[in-house]
């Protein structure tokens, strides 16, 4: 079984290659979807698992979920404007290096701080069963999508313009 350290790192690791792979494609021929999607959900079942960890679990959590929350709402935002452009457009460009400037950070600080941290106060047991949670909830929210589990736009849009409490709502979280 996947720990939660390691479950968080695998999405961080496929969001950078992703982010890469869309920022150096040729512009006439970007398909920015499954990064959106890839980064979309682990926001959704980083706010759904892990924020609510490190707030029960080490010292100071309630300013680090407040932070984590700051950070999903401005990338979600920026999410958001992304799609308004078409991939050749330069501000396509301007957009997804938006997104880079807020995420970077907040990938290194997780990875370096938030996920020792919280693995120093859980057992080996506890650990496990979040890393099952976070994968679980990423496996839910990947099923029921086209090509590669990526949702078209509109679904995409959607999914992305809901609040967390309606997503909870929509998949049987509540």
């Amino acid at each position: 079984m996947t720990r939660i350290k390691a479950a968080v790192k695998q999405d961080h690791a496929l969001i950078k290659d992703l982010y890469h792979r869309l920022r150096d494609a040729d512009p006439e021929s970007r398909d920015p979807d499954e990064f959106v999607w890839a980064l979309g959900r682990y926001l959704i079942v980083e706010d759904l698992v892990l924020t609510p960890a490190l707030e029960n679990h080490i010292a100071n959590g309630g300013a680090r979920h407040r932070r984590l929350s700051n950070d999903f709402d401005s990338i979600t935002t920026k999410l958001r404007h992304m799609r308004r452009f078409d991939p050749s457009e330069p501000s396509f460009d301007a957009a997804l290096t938006a997104i880079w400037v807020d995420l970077e950070p907040h990938v290194r600080e997780e990875a370096t701080m938030d996920l020792d941290d919280l693995e120093q106060h859980l057992s080996h047991e506890e650990s496990t069963a979040l890393g099952k949670k976070y994968e679980d909830i990423k496996e839910l929210l990947q099923h029921p999508y086209g090509k590669n589990g990526v949702p078209d736009g509109d679904t995409l849009s959607a999914i992305l313009d809901l609040s967390r409490q309606e997503l909870m709502i929509k998949i049987g979280l509540f």
